[in-house]
């Protein structure tokens, strides 16, 4: 068995983490040390009674220099819910000078004695690779003197812009344009590209990641040249992004070469997009530039009732909704994607470098809601709409074939649901989503009966990366294959999981979810356990207590399918299917083997929500490892499961869970990673710590990661993990 973490091990966590986590007293202008975690007498090189001495008078551990800054931090930070943010130096316990960046808030104030907590982490290093950045600027700029590439360098503090080249002379240049962001001049900027590069810039300025975009500049000739921007957005001490760094190369040539070829063949002759040969070639080409880090989707768009309006009112106005719809997505695509005709009324668009699946699913959505054509014959009205289905690489597939394949599935499903609407591909999904309205689809219809159900049920977990669609999505398919009428998991008040987790067949729809529905909890969570402590199939001639009678009889149910979720004993909640006719539901032998496993399965999975619930609002009580600006999380070095992750990588990394395996959660690997930092942790030594560098491919970046053991009550059988993200000191 793991061990688990509670509660007892919060001290433990706390001393053991990667940082200084302090709480202060100040008063009469003086600040005094209150608590002090181990982390952070370790992080400087001192014992505790070495460290509390050298903190007697707090502003004696910083350097003169800094001094001021220290000053001006108290000040803020004794402001109403007044916060500190800052970084200054301090000398080690073996006299050498380490950069400090301290976070924290106004905790309590008792009349003029005030309480502030603190995170206090040692950022040497990053401080140490900033000034190395700005040596590599400037071998850049010589760089780019000998090879008359231009070098960008953005300040978001000052909204400055500069960007350095060699004039037709050989002559070193700097173009300074202040206010770059604030008033945005694109006069230099091709039209078409201008909404490109200014997102671009904006989604930089959001977080630190790289991008590489292709634009054009405007010439003194009022001509344009295409250039390709290598760009890459850094973090400031303030948490935030000051500095997009990058260069950018010309590549004239090349794109006019390509424009060339394209022109001769691959543009459709009515909407000017690429024909069905070019569309293909251009999609198997991205594809194998791509990498399997990087997501891009493929969109089918399919007219629904397109050629009822071609026939009625004449090729001339069908050749102008085909003309509208191509302009349409021209609009809402940006200029690297690939966008073509490929068929009378179909459409096919390769969305490239997306930054979640969501994008696509988002873009589906504004598609569906922009080909919304209202016509008229002879007084009556016809309605042009679309089916559009989404396949996403690389989880959908790694070849043009497979994508495309897997679209046109999830059109057809829209199509046979009534059409107009959208649908990203799932290999067991029973929903499709329409431009104002989200309906449930017919699980008969997909449903495949040859094939085993367990292994869909495993599928539908391992592809849906959202928990609690994928067991709404398993709910659904056990549903069609077995005949219930409703499905649903009933958790009691450790496992509020209630509201999604359900599907109803239409005609049998209560009006009310599982976890609004009071009743039905008080005799799932309480009268049935009692009664049926393992998986039973109830029937209502069966029912010996009055209360359980009354409430079959009132809620219209003859059968249910009854499996009592339990951890280590202890009542959970429920997995019921209900039938609410009159024949009562009956399963084989073998039947009931096969929705056995099914429900142990889920369990599993549901599980996992009650943990991560319970954890994270343990974790908000002592708002500790939320305010951290790193990734911490508990890992089992017996089993690699992850016991505890923290909010930044609930933010960071949304598809990791407690009781993920790491490798696979975070490094994206079937096997533990062959250099695994905690291979590095001598078991026998209850304090060995040990630091690494490592690229996370679940976060694509590298980062810096520390682990130690966590000192539980009963054993040492936990190691705590703090990863920060290191990737802009790998630039260039």
């Amino acid at each position: 068995m793991a061990t688990e973490l509670n509660m007892e091990n919060l001290s433990s966590m706390i001393d053991n983490v990667i940082a200084g986590i302090c709480f202060f007293e100040y008063e009469n202008g003086e600040m005094t040390p209150v608590f002090i975690n181990e982390g952070f007498f370790r992080m400087l090189g001192y014992n505790r009674v070495q460290g509390m001495k050298y903190l007697e008078k707090v502003e004696r551990s910083i350097i003169p220099e800094d001094i001021p800054t220290y000053k001006q931090a108290i000040r803020d930070v004794l402001k109403d819910d007044g916060v500190v943010n800052t970084e200054f130096r301090t000398v080690t316990g073996s006299g050498g000078l380490r950069w400090l960046h301290v976070r924290g808030n106004l905790y309590a104030r008792e009349g003029k004695k005030y309480t502030i907590v603190t995170i206090i982490e040692d950022v040497t290093e990053r401080k140490n690779v900033e000034e190395e950045l700005q040596r590599q600027a400037e071998r850049l700029h010589i760089l780019s003197e000998a090879e008359g590439e231009k070098i960008i360098d953005y300040n978001a503090r000052t909204d400055v812009m500069i960007i350095r080249y060699n004039d037709e002379y050989g002559m070193a240049k700097d173009e300074i344009h202040s206010r770059y962001m604030a008033r945005f001049d694109s006069s230099s900027i091709f039209k078409e590209d201008v909404a490109y590069y200014k997102a671009v810039l904006e989604s930089l300025l959001k977080s630190p990641k790289h991008d590489t975009i292709e634009f054009r500049i405007r010439r003194f000739d009022d001509d344009f040249t295409w250039y390709q921007a290598n760009l890459t957005s850094l973090l400031g001490a303030e948490g935030y992004v000051t500095r997009i760094v990058g260069r950018m190369i010309n590549i004239n040539d090349k794109k006019l070469r390509e424009m060339e070829l394209l022109l001769r063949a691959e543009k459709d002759a009515l909407t000017g997009i690429y024909n069905q040969g070019a569309t293909e070639q251009l999609i198997h080409n991205a594809i194998e530039d791509s990498s399997e880090n990087t997501l891009s989707a493929l969109i089918l768009i399919d007219l629904d009732n397109f050629k009822e309006a071609n026939d009625l009112l004449g090729h001339a106005n069908g050749d102008q909704l085909l003309e509208k719809t191509a302009e349409m997505l021209k609009d809402m695509f940006k200029g690297g994607d690939v966008i073509g005709r490929i068929g009378g009324d179909e459409f096919l668009v390769y969305m490239r470098n997306l930054t979640t699946i969501s994008d696509a699913d988002e873009m589906a959505g504004n598609i569906v809601k922009a080909v919304n054509y209202e016509l008229e014959f002879e007084g009556e009205p016809i309605h042009v709409t679309c089916s559009v289905g989404v396949a996403v690489y690389p989880y959908h597939g790694k070849t043009y074939e497979e994508l495309f394949e897997k679209a046109d599935r999830a059109v057809y499903t829209v199509k046979a649901n009534g059409k107009d609407g959208y649908r990203v591909y799932h290999a067991a999904s029973t929903t499709v989503y329409h431009a104002n309205r989200k309906v449930g689809y017919d699980m008969t219809k997909t449903l495949d009966y040859d094939r085993n159900i367990e292994d869909q049920v495993m599928q539908i977990l391992f592809e849906d990366k959202v928990l609690e669609s994928a067991l709404r999505s398993s709910i659904e398919l056990m549903t069609a294959k077995y005949h219930f009428h409703r499905g649903y998991i009933c958790g009691n008040d450790s496992l509020p999981i209630s509201r999604n987790i359900q599907f109803t067949v239409k005609q049998y729809a209560t009006g009310k979810e599982a976890d609004e529905h009071y009743e039905l909890k008080r005799v799932v969570n309480e009268i049935l356990y009692a009664s049926f402590p393992g998986v039973t199939m109830i029937h209502d001639y069966d029912l010996t207590a009055e209360e359980m009678h009354e409430y079959f009889q009132a809620e219209g149910i003859k059968s249910m399918l009854y499996y009592p979720l339990t951890s280590k004993g202890e009542f959970q909640g429920a997995i019921v299917f209900e039938n609410h006719e009159d024949v009562q539901m009956e399963l084989s032998k073998s039947e009931m083997a096969e929705v056995r496993s099914l429900f142990r399965l889920m369990e599993a999975n549901i599980l996992q929500i009650g943990l991560m619930d319970r954890m994270q609002n343990f974790v908000a009580q002592i708002a500790v490892f939320d305010n951290m600006d790193s990734f911490v999380y508990v890992v089992n070095p017996d089993n690699y499961e992850i016991t505890f992750i923290n909010r930044k990588v609930v933010v960071e990394s949304p598809n990791v869970k407690i009781g993920d395996v790491c490798y696979k959660a975070l490094q994206n690997k079937d096997t533990p990673c062959e250099n695994c930092i905690l291979r590095n942790l001598d078991k026998n030594d209850s304090h060995c710590r040990c630091t690494e560098e490592i690229f996370n491919y679940s976060l694509r970046s590298w980062t810096r990661c520390s682990a130690s053991w966590l000192e539980c009550r009963e054993e040492n059988g936990l190691a705590l993990l703090n990863s920060f993200d290191i990737s802009e000191y790998f630039m260039g």
